[in-house]
């Protein structure tokens, strides 16, 4: 007997697509207002994110040092303790 096999459909439209994250501030800003800007555009889909991981099973604390795992290695392939499994 063969395995079921589950086919999800993609059928997203080019709208749901679009980026959900504020773009920078136009025009000359400083740096404190440029990150403050960023952060409040970040913010809901990281949270989300965090979310997403939580409602899935995983550990709060596990979630959060994945994050900062992959932030702190962002770049740095040379030295990456981790490999993107996504690419």
């Amino acid at each position: 007997m063969l395995p079921s096999v589950i086919i999800r459909s993609n059928q997203w439209t080019e709208q749901e697509l679009a980026p959900v994250i504020n773009p920078p501030p136009s025009g000359e800003t400083s740096r404190a207002r440029y990150l403050a800007a960023c952060l409040f555009a970040l913010e809901p889909s990281i949270e989300s994110v965090v979310a997403g991981a939580l409602q899935s099973g995983w550990k709060r604390e596990y979630v959060l040092l994945a994050i900062m795992t992959l932030v702190m290695h962002d770049g740095d392939e040379m030295t990456s303790p981790i490999k993107s499994r996504h690419s």
